[in-house]
């Protein structure tokens, strides 16, 4: 990505200046759940008319209940789970990520899937969609990440070992390939040939660490330098990793992490963002890219990245602040979307203050739109008044700067 960057500052949802500009850039809700206690925690687009999210509704005594969706065409609804999919066959999706390269190839991972018996029920594995039917595929790894660039085309990163490990299918069986020595936990692609991991590689005694990024070239893993971060004087428990990957193409790539210290051993953990840019031959900082506009507050901790189809990035960060930078112009706030009713028919005034959080980012093929999925609501610690919808957010950019 030569792109700039795109975050979204989410202020509270029909609070602020925002009332009733109809010009503000603002998420529109596509989805929302029915349920008070669902969040919406992955989803793939696979054209402009068709996609796949899952969500899990909390129950009693915190048992879920898994959501399989999908829109093809208008609306987003509930498909019935394929038996592998089902909690009371052993499967659990909370943290399942969904993966797509196209309306006929659509890959679930799951750390653990059902089964009819005691071989098969609660071990790792993936589903994939070929457009008419769910099949199982026997893993043997549980993904830490996954990019799905074809049908022969899968790359997985293995959280099931401690050593540095991605796994290939070629189509027909997953292949073993040995890391550098570094922890990564994210991937992106740009094609078959440019494909990245980003985590961190540890410097000293204790936790210290500093940025790690491996490419593949389509023969080879490698490890690619990345600057390093800093204090003048060594702070105790200080490292620095990368929790985001974005590969648009072999030129252009953005990875986005903390670097993370305490002032003095046991006092509070600073977080300072930082953001690289890869052009083609070296990582640079590129700090203008996590510098919030108007005064709004950097991102902190996890970041979630997509592009916005014409050179743009979408961030969002875990506190939920976001805004969108076009390439070439000046980023810009995109705010919440409108309040939804919580525990009545309609949104009462203190429902008002809302927030979106979003749990994953996808820009969605051949358009400039991008959708969100997470949750709308009030967070419990606002008392009886709490809720949380599943929500699918779909947002356009209608200025480019």
């Amino acid at each position: 990505m030569t792109a700039a960057v795109l975050l979204l500052t989410v202020t509270g949802c029909g609070s602020g200046d925002s009332d009733g500009d109809e010009d503000a850039a603002r998420w529109r809700l596509d989805h929302v759940s029915e349920s008070l206690d669902t969040q919406v925690h992955a989803v793939a687009a696979v054209s402009a008319d068709e996609g796949w999210a899952l969500a899990t509704e909390k129950g009693a005594g915190d048992d879920g209940r898994d959501i399989l969706l999908h829109r093809e065409g208008g609306d987003w609804r509930p498909v019935r789970l394929p038996a592998a999919m089902r909690h009371e066959k052993g499967a659990e999706l909370a943290a399942a990520q969904l993966e797509a390269s196209a309306p006929d190839n659509v890959w679930l991972f799951a750390g653990s899937l059902g089964g009819d018996g005691s071989d098969t029920a609660g071990l790792p594995g993936a589903m994939r969609w070929d457009g008419r039917q769910w099949h199982r595929n026997a893993t043997g790894f549980i993904a830490r990440d996954a990019v799905v660039l074809a049908p022969d085309d899968v790359w997985a990163l293995d959280a099931s070992t401690p050593e540095a490990t991605a796994h290939h299918w070629d189509g027909e069986r997953w292949s073993d390939h040995r890391l550098p020595d570094v922890y990564v936990n994210w991937l992106s692609a740009s094609g078959p040939d440019d494909v990245w991991a980003v985590g961190n590689r540890k410097t000293g005694p204790g936790d210290r660490s500093q940025p790690a990024a491996v490419h593949f070239d389509g023969e080879k893993w490698r490890l690619v330098p990345t600057p390093e971060y800093g204090s003048a004087e060594p702070k105790p428990d200080e490292k620095v990793m990368l929790t985001e990957i974005l590969a648009l193409a072999p030129d252009d790539a953005w990875a986005f992490g903390q670097h993370t210290y305490a002032v003095k051993s046991g006092a509070e953990t600073h977080h300072t963002p930082i953001a690289l840019h890869w052009d083609g031959s070296r990582w640079r900082k590129a700090p203008e890219a996590v510098r919030a506009p108007g005064g709004n507050a950097a991102p902190a901790h996890s970041v979630l990245a997509a592009g916005d189809g014409a050179g743009g990035l979408v961030l969002n960060d875990a506190h939920g602040r976001e805004q969108h930078r076009p390439a070439g112009g000046e980023p810009y706030a995109v705010e919440e979307p409108e309040p939804v009713p919580g525990h009545s028919d309609e949104v009462t005034e203190e429902e008002r203050d809302q927030q979106f959080d979003v749990l994953d980012l996808e820009h969605v093929p051949g358009t400039r739109e991008i959708w969100a999925v997470g949750s709308v609501g009030i967070p419990p610690l606002r008392g009886d008044a709490a809720f949380s919808r599943g929500a699918i957010a779909s947002y356009s950019p209608a200025k480019d700067g």
